[in-house]
């Protein structure tokens, strides 16, 4: 399964980055030439083309992804990409990046994951501000460290106390947070996870990674 990146321009190349580090296999659209150039010179499966059509779209796999990503500078372009991949492609995953904060809600009326690209970098500005341990780390994500969200789907770690789960975590991963949205919590050792929950890991890449494994071990 892939993930398909309309934009190849620098939000797009960085993303691309970011996940296959985690070993996921990612496509970039872009109809620029340019960017398409840069993209490749980094090593990344590129297909030229626009985005917002669904014959480019099924050309770069869309049958074949599990998420689509509308990474470009224009809202109308990201919006239309989302909207073709939810109506014609019957996706349910759909990321957008929004640069006017203002489109925002026409993105989130079609239940489109959005990030708002100035509050973004507001929130990454304070973080560098406020708690710059926090931000380097999280910004040299892949580089030995990691973050995942997944859904528990391992029926062996359903109902019983984090504390126990704990025991069976390779060390330097932690549960960190259980939940989704306003949801989302940092658990005490007494709670106890269901077959559908989000729990999220934090810790070095190689223990995340199999601690993953061990509650969604078809990911």
């Amino acid at each position: 399964m892939r993930t398909i990146i309309v934009g190849g321009g620098r939000v797009g190349r960085s993303l691309a980055q970011q996940l296959e580090q985690r070993d996921e296999f990612v496509v970039i659209v872009d109809d620029d030439e340019e960017q398409c150039r840069l993209a490749k010179e980094m090593g990344f499966r590129v297909f030229e083309g626009d985005g917002t059509e669904a014959r480019v779209l099924e050309r770069a796999g869309i049958d074949e992804a599990k998420r689509v990503v509308a990474a470009t500078q224009s809202d109308d372009v990201n919006l239309l990409v989302c909207q073709t991949a939810i109506t014609k492609f019957d996706l349910t995953d759909v990321f957008a990046r929004v640069n006017d904060p203002e489109n925002v809600d026409a993105f989130e009326a079609l239940s489109i994951t959005t990030v708002d690209s100035p509050q973004a970098t507001a929130y990454a500005l304070d973080n560098e501000i406020e708690r710059p341990a926090l931000a380097h780390w999280m910004n040299d994500l892949g580089d030995g460290h990691d973050i995942i969200e997944v859904t528990v789907t391992a029926e062996g770690v359903v109902d019983r106390p984090i504390r126990d789960l704990n025991d069976e975590i390779p060390g330097g991963c932690i549960i960190a947070e259980v939940g989704r949205g306003a949801d989302a919590h940092v658990p005490d050792a007494d709670e106890t996870l269901s077959l559908g929950d989000h729990v999220t890991f934090l810790g070095d890449a190689d223990a995340v990674g199999h601690a993953v494994q061990r509650f969604h071990p078809h990911d």
